[in-house]
């Protein structure tokens, strides 16, 4: 397969952007291996680096029990729940024993509920919950470019058609693989390709160094969405496109990522590390 290239600005060298972003886009790969192993995109598009803004999120519950008071309150209601006594049991007897625990919680709590109350009016207990792990979010790649063409260098179409690339290959993908008169394989529809988002210097060298230096580690990611704006107040003499074309386009990784041996990596990287996939 061959793969078509769009760039902006990135020739020899002669360029003083610092670096250039890759966006390299794969049509959609189901499995974890294939994920681990991208290669021969069906689209390249090269443009200049940009001010990034990306983020990591966690979500927390702010009054989790503490996990070794979670132990100790099952094992003080039932025996069962000891960590040294679940090891050999089934989920059936497991849920038996939930089941039995909480109806005798309940016969408890009704005898000494108002002894309890009584006796420790006006004194409370300690805090002791804790933020809990719910989750993680996954991360996110927001770009913008001011595309600007010069009176001697009309490059209004190609910018143009990098916008439009990035919104066509943003589509899930319709025809192709359907039999021809088949009705239930014509109304289905294959998700949208996937992208991979690399630096490289103003020579196209140094991808791995670069990447890292500007963009971190950034994993298989999908296309949020694409924004165009075009600067209608100015436009080229003898040619009649904007003088600015404005190009926005938000990324968000595939997969969560883990942190594997002080390494960030993607559930199918790591899956693959362990011989899965």
């Amino acid at each position: 397969m061959t793969t078509t290239t769009y760039s902006w600005g990135y020739s020899d060298g002669s360029s003083e952007a610092p670096y250039y972003l890759v966006f390299n886009c794969y049509r959609y790969p189901r499995t974890s291996r294939e994920r681990g192993n991208l290669s021969n995109p069906e689209l390249r598009i090269i443009l200049p680096g940009v001010t990034l803004t990306r983020g990591t999120a966690h979500r927390y519950s702010e009054d989790a029990p503490m996990m070794e008071n979670v132990q100790q309150a099952l094992g003080t209601i039932n025996p069962a729940f000891d960590p040294g006594n679940m090891d050999n049991q089934s989920i059936g007897e497991v849920l038996s024993n939930v089941e039995k625990a909480v109806a005798d919680g309940n016969k408890r709590f009704q005898k000494d509920a108002f002894g309890q109350i009584s006796s420790k009016l006006g004194r409370l207990e300690l805090l002791t919950t804790e933020a809990g792990f719910l989750g993680s979010s996954k991360r996110k790649y927001n770009f913008s470019w001011n595309l600007k063409s010069t009176a001697n260098n009309a490059n209004t179409n190609i910018a143009k058609n990098i916008g439009e690339q990035f919104e066509k290959f943003s589509m899930p993908v319709v025809g192709g693989f359907a039999e021809e008169g088949d009705i239930a394989q014509a109304s289905r529809m294959r998700p949208p390709n996937v992208w991979t988002i690399s630096a490289v210097n103003e020579f196209g060298e140094n991808e791995a160094e670069a990447t890292r230096l500007w963009l971190g580690r950034p994993k298989v990611c999908v296309l949020l969405n694409v924004m165009h704006a075009l600067d209608t107040q100015s436009f080229i003499a003898g040619v009649g496109g904007p003088f600015s074309y404005f190009l926005g386009a938000n990324f968000v990784e595939l997969e969560n990522v883990f942190n594997y041996n002080n390494d960030i990596v993607s559930r199918s990287e790591y899956f693959n590390a362990l011989g899965g996939g």
